[in-house]
């Protein structure tokens, strides 16, 4: 009994902004109610109930009226709540509600309901057709909402009436999580595959969620290209005492401990770490993993070799463009260097930057990705959401020949097609903005990556098909529920098959609006008939008020506020 109605109410408002379909915005100051379950889903099996949550506007009047039903617990259960305009609360000690269906075609339906608390309470009203939730979300049953007009006191009230029948426990998407504790040691290098490589200690916010990624694609949907990860331990391992030295002096400069440019001991420190060389330890981990995927013939692949700091793609700190990524890199010298450069891009002056203005170390644990390059004949990025209005309708992809490093950089305009989310996850075609797309990037043979100029008739023509737009918005969707958060992924196509070279989370969708920032400070009001002001307090009242002033004040005001209801 306690776990299927272990749960609590509260009362308040949603103050804010909302903008339909990419129009303008609305301000709404919403009156409401959140309800938090904390009991067990497992005991929730067979459940019916019927809930009425209603306010009037004009007093600050709320209730919270639920009658419930669980198989061999109890039958018609009532509970829930008054909340007077005061502020007094009362628990419900009877209900009985009455909803009089007018028949399929009619849009409106009525109810009354009846119930005590403090006192007997009688109203009636109007229900709208119910909107029917049925085994989505997680949800196996159904689910009704109907919206609700009423009239309790002579006062007018809106709310919701919610009924429910749960057929079983709801399912969780199960998540591929590494098995296995975090190891005391921690090699050198890593495979991608690894399920070591999960751990974003160890392998970095790219690495980590490559080996994420590579566990998720076991369905064959999708293909992650393989690699290595050269781990935070290695980057321990290649700190030398004349960079940990130069590291300690760039943070005395960045926070103006000492007087000298910035952008000057951020190249110095670079310089120090790319030219200092790999310890042989590190070069013979690199070299064993990468022979065990590829045996003898690595030296004819090429490889993507990427920078992957703890501090970046995550859900706080994005950091896309700000270290080092090399493409086509080809032969162990040139990938040692490589790892080089990444490890020292992190001492770069934008990198430094973006990192002092987020908090973050700017000596921190790092890894590198060396993953295999797929030579695509088309890639791109795709967004979960609106990447301009953080939509959660509409799922954004960019689209070129070639590498998808010219859409990344930005270096040409690229197809933009847009897909728009429907009820069950279904996908529709939205639009197709064809980019003029002057030119691509491809892999050369000896190595590296080159330009080259697309035709007229390759311009003019989007270079994704509607049919494999789908199934990338497809692929997309369960990325995200394995996410728990909006993506953003690097994608791209060779043949037949989807390769997923990169995913992490949106980070613009936790950035505060000007409307947030504006409105950071206020209170929420209980009734429309209730103001709120800061104007004129910090010269009537400069210095802090005492309890007694407080008690003062609190009394005028719940006086004055009494006498207007």
């Amino acid at each position: 009994f306690t776990e299927i109605v272990n749960c609590y109410s509260q009362t308040g408002v949603l103050d804010g902004t909302v903008s339909i379909n990419d129009g303008p915005e609305y301000e709404m100051y919403l009156f409401g109610e959140k309800v938090r379950n904390l009991g067990k889903c497992a005991n929730t099996g067979g459940c019916k109930f019927t809930t009425i949550l209603g306010n009037t506007p004009a007093t600050g009047f709320y209730f919270h009226l639920t009658n419930m039903s669980s198989p061999y617990v109890f039958n018609n259960l009532p509970f829930g709540f008054v909340l007077q305009g005061g502020g007094d609360i009362v628990a419900l000690k009877d209900l009985d509600i009455d909803i009089q269906s007018q028949g399929s075609k009619k849009i409106e339906s009525l109810f009354k309901a009846n119930f005590s608390a403090d006192e007997q309470y009688k109203f009636k009203g109007k229900v709208s057709k119910p909107i029917v939730l049925d085994n989505g979300q997680g949800w196996n049953g159904y689910l009704e909402c109907s919206f609700i007009e009423f009239k309790i006191k002579q006062q007018q009230g809106y709310g919701l009436i919610i009924s429910g029948d749960i057929n079983k426990e709801p399912k969780r998407l199960e998540k591929p999580l590494p098995s296995r504790l975090l190891p005391k040691t921690v090699p050198l290098t890593v495979q991608i595959a690894d399920e070591v490589s999960q751990f974003g200690e160890i392998s970095g916010g790219k690495g980590s969620s490559l080996g994420k990624l590579t566990q998720l694609s076991k369905n064959n949907e999708f293909i992650v290209p393989k690699g290595i990860i050269v781990t935070t331990a290695a980057y321990q391992e290649f700190l030398t005492p004349e960079i940990l030295h130069a590291a300690k002096y760039l943070e005395k400069v960045a926070y103006k401990r000492v007087q000298e440019t910035l952008k000057d001991v951020c190249k110095k420190v670079s310089e120090i770490v790319e030219k200092t060389p790999l310890p042989n330890i590190i070069c013979q981990s690199i070299t064993e993993d990468l022979k065990r995927i590829y045996g003898d013939e690595v030296d004819n692949y090429k490889f993507a070799v990427r920078s992957s700091s703890t501090g970046e793609d995550t859900a706080a700190m994005s950091a896309a463009g700000q270290m080092e990524t090399l493409l086509g890199v080809q032969g162990f010298d040139k990938i040692f260097a490589a790892v080089r450069k990444c490890w020292a891009s992190q001492f770069g002056y934008t990198a430094i930057e973006y990192k002092r203005r987020n908090g973050q170390v700017l000596n921190s644990p790092m890894a590198v990705v060396i993953q295999e390059m797929v030579a695509c004949e088309v890639a791109g990025v795709l967004f979960t959401l609106d990447p301009v209005t953080s939509n959660p309708s509409a799922i954004t992809i960019t689209a070129n020949y070639g590498l998808g490093e010219s859409v990344v950089s930005g270096s040409v305009e690229p197809d933009t097609i847009v897909l728009r989310r429907k009820d069950n996850e279904d996908l529709e075609l939205d639009s197709v903005v064809v980019g003029s797309k002057l030119q691509r990037i491809v892999m050369q043979d000896s190595g590296g990556t080159a330009t080259e100029d697309l035709d007229e008739s390759a311009r003019k023509e989007s270079c994704l098909s509607k049919e494999t737009a789908l199934n990338l918005g497809k692929l997309a969707i369960k990325i995200e529920k394995y996410y728990e958060s909006p993506c953003d992924i690097e994608w791209g196509i060779l043949g037949n098959e989807i390769y997923i070279l990169q995913s992490r989370p949106v980070t613009t969708t936790a950035a505060e609006t000007d409307y947030e920032m504006k409105h950071e400070f206020d209170v929420p009001l209980q009734c429309e008939n209730e103001y709120y002001t800061v104007a004129n307090i910090g010269e009537i009242l400069p210095g802090a008020t005492s309890l007694w002033e407080s008690n003062c004040f609190r009394s005028i005001l719940a006086t004055s506020s009494e006498n207007k209801r």
